[in-house]
């Protein structure tokens, strides 16, 4: 029988913790509008902005402890958007707002930096770089998070273009304490070497 050296299983039991973690989805939502009468987002000149202040929209937080929102709302003041090549923009950073019906907040996003498409072959999404999420209720040492608002609807006005949109989010939660796993480990360690 070949034995396995202790610290490599200890390496192994903590590979295995860190790489169980899995992203979740955070929060959803199906797009609420019915057509391009009730936009969620608008393109004009050089930004881009959004809401929905209407009812019908379903805020489904499968991902943490916070319940479902019936007739949530959302809020995303101007975010400059720079032309990479047509239909590919950069965006600057950026702010999301979600709020219950009373308009209590339940999930802020930001994001340093993001990118807009917007194909008329392909899908047409909105998504951000360097994101945190926060709020209350929003579970602490979340990594990894991420968010996509995907278009659909696509008008043309004078001003520009606006957009009916659905949106998902997810994290990775951290690994449960690296830290205490650590210090677990090193007392192992020392107890074995006695």
């Amino acid at each position: 029988m070949i034995k396995t050296p202790f610290r490599l299983t200890l390496a192994i039991a903590l590979g295995a913790a860190v790489t169980g973690s899995q992203a979740f989805t955070m929060a959803t939502f199906a797009d609420p509008a019915l057509d391009e009468t009730t936009p969620l987002f608008t393109i004009a000149g050089n930004s881009i902005s959004g809401g929905w202040a209407s009812t019908g929209l379903l805020l489904q937080t499968p991902g943490w402890g916070a319940p479902d929102y019936a007739d949530a709302k959302f809020t995303m003041a101007p975010v400059p958007i720079s032309l990479i090549v047509p239909g590919f923009w950069s965006t600057g950073a950026g702010q999301v707002d979600f709020t219950d019906s009373s308009n209590n907040l339940v999930l802020r996003i930001t994001f340093q930096s993001g990118t807009l498409s917007q194909n008329g072959v392909g899908g047409s999404d909105l998504f951000g770089n360097n994101v945190a999420f926060s709020g209350p209720g929003v579970p602490a040492g979340l990594t990894q998070e991420t968010f996509n608002f995907s278009f659909a609807n696509l008008a043309s006005t004078p001003n520009g273009t606006t957009a009916t949109a659905s949106f998902t989010s997810s994290a990775v939660p951290e690994p449960a304490t690296l830290g205490a796993i650590g210090i677990g480990i090193a007392a192992l360690l020392r107890r074995r070497r006695r």
